[in-house]
């Protein structure tokens, strides 16, 4: 089978914070490539992302490479006959491994990636003017309510060309139960370490990223607070995704559990690390990596009999404050959103809980008619 050299490489930049970028067949750096990843990279989108990205165009400047073409020259049928060739496995990977066919969730993926590339040129000035991604969208029949809807312009709206149906995510599992799921997570949980994961995962709703990146210095015990801060040059490549620094409160279990493990683990076995979370076996010390963590994680759900991801925790959490009462702007702030709109996804509240509110609330929502 005919191979091609373009492939994703990871580099080091001279800040010493490792990337990617795409190489041709002379081995060099594809200046057009390496551009719009320093704009990714302007636009603090994480390295997981910036990677992610790197890999994925890839696929679509190695297929061209094959065919002798430049991205340039792309029409909307050649991006369709690319995304044909990633679906059924045409596309040869890099080194000897054998082409696999992608299924929608992969293809979606890529075309996000190959989108923001060629988007990002066409705004550049690049030419382009055969490829045409976006039409305008069908207009709802639906009627609007909106109270301003009468007087709001808007721009018209654009929808993508190219559609890959299917792949679409599942809403991730919450955990039912709450207290008493979360009490047999703690107990299938060997370690001090794991509880006190469990415990910022699940009683401060943070990502895996932001508690393994935690430092000791961010946590203050006096007023049970953790500062959760985006750092890029964390040793074990953990990453809080929101952009901003934000300090979250957490209940005292989460504190004792901390100075336990902090004495009973840590300092027990000579740990001297910044890290919050380090390995308790070889190599002793290290930074939890956040792909450990979420392994740690998945075991614990395994041996309690909950389905359990990191996610799930966070999810649950806001779930949680969702049934108290927590109104989407509260729940977004807790977990570091920037937009209100963010904690949307995280609400799944019951119709039984719907209806439960709503008889609480019939008194006031529905007063008794005195006319007569």
């Amino acid at each position: 089978m005919t191979r091609s050299l373009v492939r994703a490489e990871p580099i080091m930049l001279a800040s010493g914070e490792k990337t990617w970028t795409v190489v041709g067949s002379d081995h060099l750096p594809i200046g057009d490539v390496d551009e719009w990843l320093d704009y990714l990279r302007g636009q603090k989108m994480s390295p997981n992302t910036v990677a992610t990205y790197a890999r994925h165009v890839s696929l679509l400047l190695r297929w061209l490479d094959l065919r002798s073409a430049s991205w340039e020259d792309l029409t909307f049928k050649t991006l369709t006959m690319f995304l044909q060739d990633l679906a059924d496995g045409s596309i040869p990977l890099d080194g000897p491994r054998k082409p696999k066919a992608r299924g929608p969730r992969t293809s979606k993926a890529v075309l996000a990636a190959v989108t923001n590339f060629l988007d990002y040129w066409k705004l550049e000035g690049r030419a382009l003017e055969d490829l045409r991604l976006y039409r305008p969208a069908q207009r709802s029949s639906r009627r609007s309510d909106h109270l301003l809807a009468h007087i709001e312009h808007k721009r018209p709206r654009q929808e993508s060309r190219l559609v890959i149906k299917g792949g679409n995510a599942r809403p991730p599992i919450k955990v039912i139960g709450f207290e008493e799921d979360f009490e047999k997570l703690l107990r299938a949980a060997r370690t001090l370490r794991d509880r006190l994961l469990l415990s910022m995962l699940y009683d401060g709703g943070m990502r895996i990223g932001q508690a393994t990146g935690l430092r000791h210095s961010d946590l203050d015990p006096a007023t049970r607070r953790v500062r959760v801060a985006r750092r890029l040059d964390n040793a074990n490549g953990a990453l809080s995704k929101q952009v901003d620094t934000f300090d979250i409160s957490l209940p005292p279990r989460t504190f004792t559990l901390y100075a336990k493990y902090l004495i009973e683990e840590q300092m027990a076995a000579g740990v001297e690390s910044d890290y919050v979370f380090t390995n308790l076996g070889p190599p002793v010390g290290r930074p939890l990596s956040p792909a450990n963590a979420r392994k740690v994680i998945e075991r614990i759900g395994y041996r309690a009999g909950v389905p359990l991801t990191p996610h799930t925790l966070r999810h649950t959490h806001a779930t949680l404050l969702a049934k108290l009462g927590w109104t989407a702007p509260q729940i977004a702030k807790r977990l570091g959103q920037s937009a209100n709109s963010s904690a949307d996804i995280y609400i799944h509240l019951a119709s039984t809980d719907i209806e439960d509110r709503l008889i609480a609330d019939a008194p006031r929502l529905w007063p008794e008619d005195t006319t007569t």
